[in-house]
């Protein structure tokens, strides 16, 4: 019963700080992509309108660009692997980072019950671009996280189909 309400306590106080973080944040850091951008898809998406206004629709493009408590935002994990990738292929790897995350932040943004990437699909590629780096695979990688991330945006694949499994072999482990 002590952990149960140990955990409920932790959750509520996560839960509090992230609302007041979405609150409170409310200027446009320069290092993020043009908020017109975002400004423009709320806009066009007259479904979305009906359920998050366009102030917590923004605050949550700065959670996927900054992080939260439990996550790296866009901005870190690029700036990371790009230390991590061929001096020759940075400039081009950081722009198709830039346009990527621009559309899914933009996507993943959105209402939960309309959005068509969510934390578990965006984590699955995130997991899937450090492993590819770390795999010396990234040319093939970015193609298919390219490929994917379009399909999924036309509707074409589903985010439940978004799994680290589709681009690498996950290891298993076993316990003795």
């Amino acid at each position: 019963m002590l952990l149960k309400k140990k955990f409920i306590l932790l959750v509520s106080a996560f839960m509090i700080s992230s609302c007041s973080f979405l609150q409170s944040s409310g200027g446009w850091s320069e290092q993020l992509p043009p908020q017109g951008y975002f400004a423009d898809y709320y806009q066009y998406d007259i479904d979305n309108q009906l359920y998050q206004d366009q102030e917590s629709y923004l605050a949550w493009v700065r959670v996927f660009y900054s992080g939260s408590a439990i996550s790296i935002g866009w901005l870190q994990l690029t700036e990371d692997l790009l230390i991590e990738m061929p001096a020759n292929k940075q400039q081009e790897y950081a722009e198709l980072l830039a346009e990527l995350g621009q559309r899914i932040g933009a996507e993943w943004a959105r209402d939960n019950g309309l959005r068509l990437i969510d934390t578990r699909s965006a984590s699955a590629w995130r997991d899937a671009l450090i492993e590819a780096v770390s795999l010396g695979d990234l040319e093939d990688y970015m193609q298919r996280f390219e490929i994917d991330v379009n399909a999924v945006l036309a509707g074409s694949l589903s985010k439940e189909e978004i799994e680290f499994s589709r681009y690498y072999a996950e290891e298993k482990f076993e316990f003795c």
